[in-house]
C-alpha cells in the first residue's frame, strides 16, 4: 500500500493544476474545487479516510467528468476496504479518460490483490503501454507474472521496474522457483540464501527444502528438515520421509532407506495412507537398485505397486526393475496386474509390449504395438516398437516403412527416439524399446510418459 502514498501525493500537485486550469469553470468554483482535493489530500495523509472521502466526493460533485477525481475515489474506497467500489471507481475514471494510466495500474493492482490474475494482467500491460517507464506498473505486472508461474515475463517485468520483491518468504520462494524453473541455478542460489535469513512457517520450511535439493545443496536441505522435525514433533512422521528423499538425492542410499522404513513402519496407523506408504517403498526400492540388491529392490517396488495399486508409476517401477534382472516373465505378470488396475495406462501398454519383445514373445509383442498405432498412437512409440518386432522376424523393409509413416505422421524423433530408429535401419536386433535397453531406457520411458499423462511419480 505504501506504493498507493507515492503515487498520491505525486499526483497532488498535478490535479491541483489541472483543476485550476480546467475550461469553463469559473474562478470561485475551481478554488473549491482545489481546496476540496487538497483537504481530501491532506485527510487522507493524516489517515482521516472519513474526511478525505467526504472532501473527494465534494470535488466529484463539483466536476463529476473529471477521470481523476475518480480514480483518488478508487484510491480511498481501497484504503477503507471497499474494493467493489473501488473497482468501480478505477473503471469510471477509465472511460472517462481511456488515457489516464494510474487508473489501470490502480485498478491493475486490485486485481492482483484479489489474485485476479488475467483481469490484472490485462489492465496493468494497457498501463506500461501507455506509460512504459512507470516502474510500479511493471513491478505490480511482474509480480502478476509470478503468480501466475509465468517466469521468463515475470522476471522481464521486475527487471523493467528495477525493484526487487519483498525480502519475505513468500515473494523468495516464488522467485527461487522460478529461476529453478528457468535453469538460472545461480540466482536461485542467491535467493535461496535470502530466505535462509527470513522466518518461514513449516510449510514454507518444507518448500525451502525441496528448492534447496533442486539446486543440489542437499546437506543444507538435509540440515533443515532435520531441525524441522526436531522443532515440530507433529510433523516428525513426514519429515522422516522428506530426510530419506534429501538422503536418496545426495546418494546416501543406507540412510535413505534406514529414514523410509522409518516412514513406512510408522505405527500409527492413520498417520499414513496406503499411497504415502507406496511413495516410500519405491524409495526403497530405487536406493536398494542402486546398491545392487535386487531381490530386496524388487521386493519392495512390489510392496509399492501392492499399496497403490491405481498408481500406474509404481508398475512401472517394478517392471522397469524386472526387465533389468531378466525376469521377464514375472516382468509380463506384474504389467498385466498393473493394467487389471489401470486399464487405460499408455504407460503400461506400452510397458506390456515391451516385455513381451524382450522376452522373445513377438506375436504378443506385435499384437499390442499394433493395438497402439491402430488406437492414434499419439507419440511415435508404438510404431517405433511395432519397427523393433518386425525387424526380429525377418521383416526388415515393412519395419522401415512404419518407422517412415511414424515420422510423416508424427513428425520428427526425439534423440531417444532417433537413436532406435537407426538401430532398426542399421539391424541392430538386439535392442529394445524400453527395457532392455539399460541406455535407453529410462530416457525412452521418462520422455514418454512424461509427454503423455504429465510428470512420473516414479523417483
Amino acid at each position: 500500500m505504501k506504493y498507493f502514498l507515492i503515487f498520491l501525493f505525486c499526483l497532488g500537485s498535478h490535479v491541483q493544476h489541472a483543476c485550476a486550469d480546467s475550461s469553463g469553470e469559473d474562478a470561485n468554483q475551481a478554488a473549491q474545487k482545489v481546496d476540496s482535493f487538497q483537504r481530501g489530500l491532506t485527510a487522507l495523509k493524516e489517515n482521516r479516510l472519513e474526511d478525505a472521502f467526504q472532501e473527494f466526493t465534494a470535488a466529484e460533485c463539483q466536476h463529476p467528468d473529471d477521470a481523476r477525481v475518480r480514480n483518488f475515489r478508487g484510491i480511498l474506497l481501497v484504503r477503507k476496504g471497499k474494493n467493489a467500489e473501488a473497482a468501480a471507481e478505477y473503471q469510471e475514471a477509465i472511460r472517462l479518460d481511456p488515457t489516464l494510466e494510474d487508473a489501470y495500474r490502480n485498478l491493475g493492482f486490485l486485481r492482483w490483490n484479489e489474485h485476479q490474475l488475467a483481469q490484472a494482467r490485462d489492465t496493468l500491460e494497457r498501463a506500461v503501454k501507455l506509460s512504459p517507464v512507470d516502474s510500479f506498473a511493471h513491478y505490480y505486472l511482474g509480480r502478476v507474472e509470478l503468480d501466475a508461474q509465468r517466469y521468463e515475463q515475470a522476471f522481464r517485468e521486475l527487471d523493467l521496474s528495477l525493484q526487487s520483491v519483498p525480502a519475505e518468504a513468500g515473494p523468495l520462494i516464488q522467485v527461487s522457483t522460478g529461476y529453478i524453473a528457468l535453469g538460472r541455478r545461480e540466482d536461485a542460489r542467491k535467493s535461496l540464501d535470502q530466505l535462509m535469513k527470513v522466518a518461514l512457517t513449516e510449510a514454507q520450511s518444507v518448500e525451502f527444502a525441496s528448492l534447496l535439493l533442486s539446486v543440489h545443496e542437499n546437506d543444507r536441505a538435509i540440515s533443515l528438515i532435520q531441525k524441522l522435525g526436531g522443532r515440530s514433533p507433529s510433523q516428525a512422521t513426514w519429515a522422516q520421509f522428506d530426510l530419506a528423499l534429501a538422503y536418496f538425492l545426495s546418494e546416501k542410499y543406507e540412510k535413505a532407506i534406514e529414514q523410509a522404513l522409518v516412514y513406512a513402519h510408522a505405527e500409527n496407523p492413520a498417520a499414513l495412507k496406503l499411497p504415502e506408504k507406496a511413495l516410500a517403498w519405491s524409495l526403497i526400492g530405487i536406493a536398494f537398485a542402486h546398491l545392487k540388491q535386487d531381490e530386496r529392490s524388487v521386493n519392495a517396488l512390489r510392496q509399492a505397486a501392492t499399496n497403490a495399486p491405481d498408481d500406474e508409476a509404481h508398475w512401472l517401477n517394478l517392471t522397469h526393475e524386472l526387465m533389468e534382472l531378466s525376469r521377464y516373465p514375472e516382468a509380463i505378470t506384474a504389467v498385466q496386474s498393473g493394467l487389471a488396475a489401470n486399464p487405460k495406462s499408455y504407460a503400461l501398454h506400452l510397458r506390456l509390449g515391451a516385455a513381451y519383445l524382450a522376452a522373445g514373445r513377438y506375436a504378443e509383442a506385435e499384437s499390442v504395438f499394433r493395438e497402439l498405432v491402430a488406437a492414434g498412437d499419439p507419440l511415435p512409440t508404438g510404431y517405433v516398437g511395432l519397427a523393433q518386432v518386425l525387424l526380429r522376424t525377418g521383416r526388415a523393409e515393412e519395419a522401415a516403412t512404419e518407422l517412415g509413416d511414424a515420422e510423416k505422421l508424427q513428425g520428427a524423433f526425439n534423440h531417444a527416439e532417433r537413436r532406435i530408429a537407426v538401430a532398426v535401419h542399421e539391424a541392430v536386433a538386439e535392442r529394445a524399446v524400453i527395457g532392455s535397453d539399460a541406455q535407453g531406457a529410462p530416457e525412452l520411458l521418462a520422455a514418454f510418459h512424461q509427454r503423455r499423462k504429465g510428470v512420473v511419480q516414479a523417483l
